[in-house]
């Protein structure tokens, strides 16, 4: 067994990317993903160093949006 930290934004994208498509549910999802990522040829540390940053953008993005969101509620203008 595994335990993985994520958001429940993460855990909502990830529930609904394997939305009965791809898999039957979460965890096979994952599992199916970490088995293709494990066996990637060209799978080397840049491109985990790319997934990681692609990973962090995505963080950075939506924290954006609820600071934007947070802003518009008590009206301060960035």
């Amino acid at each position: 067994m595994i335990n993985i930290r994520i958001s429940n934004e993460e855990y909502q994208e990830i529930k609904s990317g394997c939305g009965g498509r791809y898999a039957a549910n979460v965890s096979e999802f994952v599992r199916a993903a970490t088995m293709h990522a494990l066996s990637a040829p060209g799978l080397s540390a840049t491109a985990i160093s790319r997934l990681q940053f692609s990973a962090l953008e995505r963080r950075m993005d939506r924290l954006d949006e609820q600071m934007a969101a947070l802003a518009a509620r008590v009206d301060i203008v960035f």
